[in-house]
C-alpha cells in the first residue's frame, strides 16, 4: 500500500476539522445546497460536494487535491459572512505588509503559464472559461470567480523584446476577514492549474 504523502495528511487532517463544525450553521450561512449525503459547493466555476459523513470532496468522480480542498474548507468554515467585496483592489504584497512580510514571488505560478507566452488569446479563451469578467489592466486581465461573489483579478503581461511575462493576482482588500495567508497561495494555485488545463 503506498504511504501517504503530506498533502494527503493536510487534505484528511482538514476533513477532519470540518466534522467539528456545525453543517447546519454552515449551510445556512452559505445558503448552499445538500442532500443526506452531500453538500454542494462551486469552486471556480466548478461543482464540487463534500460528503457529510467524511468531509472528503469530490469534484465528479475524482477525489480533490490538497489545494482545492484547504480552500474550501478555508472560506467555509473561516469566514464568519459571505464576501461582500469592497471594490478596492489590492497586491498580495500589498496584503502581506500589513502581517510585516516581504516581497512575493509569483514565477511558480507563471512556469504553469509558460505555455500562454506568446498566445494571449489562447490565455483569454481560457479566462472567459473560468467565468472571467474583463478588465483593462494588462495584456490579459480577468476577473475570475473562486467561490460565489469573491473573484480574484488575474493579469497577465505578455514577454516582449526587453522583458519576460509576468502575472499578478490582485484581491479584495476585505480578503484576510474571509480566508488565511496561505490559502491564497493555495486558490493561486489552483487558478494557474485549471488555466493551463484549458490549453491543453
Amino acid at each position: 500500500m503506498q504511504k501517504p504523502s503530506n498533502y494527503d495528511k493536510m487534505s484528511e487532517a482538514a476533513s477532519r476539522l470540518f466534522l467539528t463544525f456545525d453543517q447546519k450553521e454552515l449551510l445556512d450561512r452559505w445558503s448552499l445546497p445538500c442532500d443526506e449525503t452531500y453538500i454542494y459547493v462551486n469552486f471556480i466555476s466548478r461543482p464540487f460536494r463534500i460528503e457529510r459523513t467524511t468531509g472528503h470532496i469530490f469534484q465528479e468522480d475524482r477525489p480533490c487535491d490538497c489545494n482545492e480542498v484547504l480552500s474550501i474548507f478555508d472560506m467555509l468554515t473561516r469566514s464568519p459572512y459571505p464576501p461582500r467585496p469592497s471594490g478596492e483592489w489590492v497586491t498580495l504584497t500589498q496584503l502581506t505588509n500589513a502581517a510585516g512580510s516581504g516581497p512575493v514571488d509569483t514565477s511558480h505560478f507563471l512556469k504553469k503559464l509558460d505555455v500562454f507566452t506568446g498566445r494571449t488569446e489562447e490565455l483569454e479563451k481560457a479566462c472567459i472559461a473560468l467565468g472571467g469578467t474583463k478588465q483593462k489592466v494588462g495584456d490579459v486581465s480577468y476577473t475570475i470567480p473562486v467561490f460565489d461573489n469573491f473573484p480574484v483579478w488575474f493579469q497577465f503581461w505578455d514577454a516582449d523584446e526587453e522583458f519576460p511575462a509576468s502575472i499578478t493576482f490582485l484581491w479584495d482588500k476585505t480578503t484576510p476577514q474571509h480566508l488565511h495567508y496561505e490559502t491564497l497561495w493555495y486558490i493561486m494555485m489552483c487558478v494557474a492549474d485549471r488555466l493551463s488545463e484549458k490549453k491543453a
